[in-house]
């Protein structure tokens, strides 16, 4: 469970080329998750920080951006570096083909942004297609000095530990790849030494999980932007075996399966029969106690409808499916290449 707060701020961006200034209203706002103790909780973050930069498409050539009207970044701007430059950014397309599609910053000119595609291309964006750029939330900046959870007394006693889900693995029930937990001030990876791991990345469209090891609850508060355009979430397929995609919306409310898109956007793959099921969607319940949950509830989609396991041939598409502040995985049938969930925003 959560509690949501959602205020206007206005984000004013001039391009010079243009008769009068682009104004845009954007939300920003706070959510509150539940963190139960002696439990897993699946955590997703609703919000974005604060861009960082915002413009528009000048030109593309392979991997690189150019950006009109000379922004006068400074070189590597938004590229980190450990202790002088924290940050880690992502490019957020507003609008055109590519609305909603990220990519990572890797390197900056004054007018110019180098972005990681992973395999992906930036055919068809235009000039003056809109941008953002966004720094990654990180350990550091959605648990600040350890907020929200509870501080080991020993890097062997870890009474709090943040699982990040193995987002590369192939197959499915897949073991989480990295363990952190706050002891001494700051955040440290198991495995790693005392090594000071405040900055590592938490992306915005995979989930992780809290697991409190001792009775208490704790609160989680994230404040940040709302999203106003599309998202892209990119879920991975195998050609040999089911794949679990880890995924979350970073949207602030509460997503029904019809909402969603999941299916219509080509990302989801329709069952043949109930007994018979080709990708499945698996929700979790923050609200109930256990270390290594099952999931709580198993939907598909056959015969035109959202259905649910256990709950016969009834049309479910109204249950909220993502709820803001928790996570999903999407099992994805045997297959090649990456299926694209685009979601639109629903406010």
């Amino acid at each position: 469970m959560g509690s949501i707060g959602i205020w206007l701020v206005i984000c004013f961006f001039i391009q010079l080329s243009l008769v009068a200034a682009n104004v845009t209203t954007e939300p920003t706002g706070f959510y509150k998750v539940a963190l139960l103790g002696s439990s897993d909780t699946f955590v997703s973050l609703p919000f974005a920080r604060a861009k960082a930069a915002c413009g528009l498409v000048q030109s593309v050539s392979g991997n690189v951006v150019t950006v009109k009207n000379s922004p006068g970044w400074s070189t590597s701007q938004f590229v980190y570096v450990a202790v002088t430059q924290p940050n880690s950014y992502y490019i957020y397309f507003r609008n055109g083909a590519k609305e909603g599609n990220t990519y990572t910053v890797t390197a900056n000119g004054t007018d110019t942004l180098t972005v990681n595609l992973n395999g992906d291309t930036l055919a068809g964006l235009n000039a003056n297609d809109r941008f953002d750029v966004i720094p990654y939330w990180t350990l550091g900046t959605v648990f600040p000095g350890g907020q929200g959870v509870n501080i080991s007394p020993a890097p062997g006693t870890r009474t709090t530990e943040v699982l990040i889900p193995d987002l590369s693995g192939t197959g499915i029930n897949l073991s989480s790849s990295k363990t952190y937990y706050f002891w001494t001030g700051a955040w440290r990876q198991v495995g790693q030494g005392t090594l000071i791991k405040d900055d590592d990345v938490l992306l915005p469209d995979a989930y992780f999980i809290v697991r409190h090891n001792i009775a208490g609850n704790t609160t989680l508060t994230v404040k940040g932007s709302v999203l106003m355009s599309k998202w892209a979430v990119p879920l991975a397929k195998s050609p040999s075996t089911k794949q679990d995609n880890a995924a979350a919306l970073p949207r602030p409310v509460p997503v029904t399966l019809t909402e969603s898109a999941l299916f219509e956007s080509g990302a989801f793959a329709a069952s043949p029969t109930p007994g018979n099921r080709t990708d499945e969607l698996l929700t979790f319940d923050n609200t109930i106690t256990g270390i290594n949950k099952s999931a709580s509830s198993t939907y598909y989609y056959w015969n035109g409808a959202w259905r649910r396991v256990g709950a016969g041939t009834a049309d479910v598409g109204t249950d909220v499916a993502f709820a803001p502040g928790t996570g999903v995985i999407i099992r994805k049938n045997t297959g090649s290449g990456t299926a694209l969930w685009l979601k639109p925003p629903t406010y």
